[in-house]
């Protein structure tokens, strides 16, 4: 692995990925989610020292849709 791959790893997961989504989390029903699953799988092909990164961003968005949710059902 070189270090250009590395740094093109970081730049697809963290600045692509992980800043499209963060603050903009779409509904599990939704075909952005679909979309957001195939890309992460895609990652943890393309990229799999980064491949349990992905995962825990994965995880923590579904997190964060389940509270979003249940705050809906709060009110």
């Amino acid at each position: 692995m070189t270090n250009e791959q590395v740094k093109d790893g970081f730049n697809e997961v963290y600045n692509e990925f992980w800043n499209r989504y963060k603050n903009h989390v779409p509904a599990k029903d939704s075909e952005e989610w679909d979309r957001l699953l195939t890309w992460a799988s895609v990652l943890k092909r393309r990229y799999p020292f980064l491949k349990e990164t992905v995962i825990a961003l994965v995880v923590e968005l579904d997190q964060r849709v389940r509270r979003k949710d249940e705050a809906k059902r709060d009110l």
